[in-house]
């Protein structure tokens, strides 16, 4: 069972904590029939400083989470406009960070992530044969990366495969198929680009574009070319590997019976468990819904140009995050599936780095160094055209990943990138796409991300070898990259 989740029953902080919410529910309602006949918009705002005030005094939710739950409220509610509302945060990327945060390391504490592995692995499918199974290892990794980082991926999952290797008699360094595992818990995580929040550069990307050109790229646009790159790459990481050390594959097999003797041990999933994996699907479900509604009913249907509006990214993450603060959950320590004290120990330096990249960028373009480098650069290599800058840009951005975050590498590049866009007079989008989506493509060195210097740590990957195989992934990255957006995004009407 996951740390801090024991077996007794606590009901009594739970039934506590429901009383309490259900008061400051009540302290809601009555504001909002209390401010009945007052001028429009003061009466939301008003019911939702009323909900704030009784969820503070009670603490009824962490003092942190009730202030993002509050400011999340006045925009769904009350129809306050997201970048004023957030202002006080920096920008809306920053809570939407935090609340997707909140929910990865909810599937972490929980161990719903690890049990999603281990029941992928019990398929018959992924563990009929070597490379079916280093298949599934990649699948997996990808999949959970999709929405929590790929450093506590990667980190979750190298146990998992060290345990694989064990059970197969694959123990030495520099064996073949112990150096495909390893570097596909590392690709695997790596490659998924497929959601806004499953990297940073993904939303640092969303938000220069927003910023500079007006153009708004939602959820489900966005996977429009994310997720078939995010399959390509899956593909082309296990096909690398499987032809650079196919000869390595060990002499036994693993038997079905490891994954399954496995994921009884966990036994039945935990509360928590339920209760994270409920916000998941709410989280994704919430995500995708005011793009579906667009499609469904048209920019012009009210209700489509409500959710547009009111359910935006960050409103859901923190909507989302909140639920694990209050979803109650038996067996739990504070009687809910997630603790302050867990909650506060996300990834705060990312976020920061992330703010910091944002005022860097804003500085860039409001002084016009970002037009002027661009100009520069545009003249220095002769690139005018859209796709010319696009696939300089993916170079770029694959080429100062292997030296620097893909954080920092995305905010590094983007101001510049699309200044040189705007210099040449061409539509930005794309090649800011491109940088983002390659800086995350940077799979050469053990100091290129944190989750080659994971798998580095092992033991089992000799630097020769994490080269010679991530400078082949690193030129199919770049070119896959170009492909879809260069097919896709025309077709979508973002170039």
């Amino acid at each position: 069972m996951p740390p801090g989740y024991n077996t007794p029953c606590v009901s009594k902080p739970v039934t506590s904590r429901t009383i309490k919410f259900a008061a400051a529910v009540g302290a809601f309602a009555l504001a909002w029939f209390a401010g009945t006949g007052l001028p429009e918009g003061q009466q939301p705002v008003g019911a939702v400083f009323a909900l704030t005030v009784v969820l503070w005094v009670t603490e009824a939710l962490p003092l942190t989470i009730t202030a993002l739950l509050s400011t999340a409220l006045l925009v769904l509610i009350a129809g306050i406009d997201e970048k004023q509302a957030f202002a006080g945060y920096g920008d809306p990327i920053v809570p939407l960070f935090i609340g997707s945060f909140l929910l990865a390391k909810a599937m972490e504490v929980t161990g719903l992530s690890e049990r999603i592995a281990w029941w992928i692995l019990n398929q018959r499918w992924a563990s009929g044969s070597p490379s079916r199974l280093l298949l599934a290892l990649g699948i997996i990794g990808c999949l959970i990366s999709l929405v929590v980082s790929n450093t506590a991926t990667t980190a979750m999952m190298l146990p998992i495969g060290l345990g694989l290797l064990k059970a197969m008699g694959v123990e030495q360094r520099s064996t073949g198929f112990a150096i495909a595992v390893m570097l596909m818990l590392t690709w695997g995580s790596s490659v998924a680009v497929g959601f806004p929040v499953g990297t940073p550069p993904n939303l640092i990307g969303i938000a220069m574009i927003e910023r500079s050109t007006g153009t708004r790229i939602g959820f489900v646009e966005w996977m429009q070319f994310s997720m078939p790159l995010t399959a390509i790459m899956t593909l082309a990481s296990w096909g690398v590997l499987r032809a650079m050390y196919r000869r390595g594959d060990p002499p036994e097999r693993l038997s079905p019976d490891h994954a399954r003797v496995r994921l009884s041990e966990l036994g039945k999933m935990s509360p928590a468990e339920r209760n994270t994996l409920l916000a998941f699907v709410a989280a994704i479900v919430l995500w995708m819904t005011p793009d579906l509604a667009v499609f469904a009913l048209g920019k012009g249907a009210v209700l489509a140009a409500w959710l547009q509006g009111r359910l935006t990214a960050a409103v859901t993450a923190l909507l989302v995050g909140a639920m694990l603060f209050l979803l109650p959950t038996r067996g739990a320590e504070s009687g809910t599936t997630l603790t302050w004290k867990q909650g506060a120990s996300i990834d705060w330096g990312t976020i920061m780095l992330f703010g910091g990249g944002i005022v860097l960028g804003q500085a860039m373009f409001s002084s016009g160094l970002a037009e002027t480098l661009g100009k520069a650069a545009a003249q220095a290599t002769g690139v005018d055209t859209m796709w010319g800058i696009t696939a300089l840009g993916i170079l770029a951005a694959v080429i100062l990943s292997e030296m620097a975050s893909n954080t920092a590498s995305a905010s590094t590049l983007l101001p510049v990138v699309i200044g040189i866009a705007q210099g040449a007079g061409v539509n930005p989008v794309p090649p800011a796409l491109g940088v983002a989506l390659g800086a995350s493509f940077g799979f050469m060195l053990p100091v290129s991300t944190a989750p080659n210097a994971i798998v580095y740590s092992s033991g089992l990957v000799p630097m020769r070898e994490m080269m010679r195989s991530g400078v082949v992934l690193d030129l199919l990255g770049a070119a896959a990259t170009f492909a879809c957006l260069r097919v896709i995004l025309p077709l979508i009407g973002l170039a």
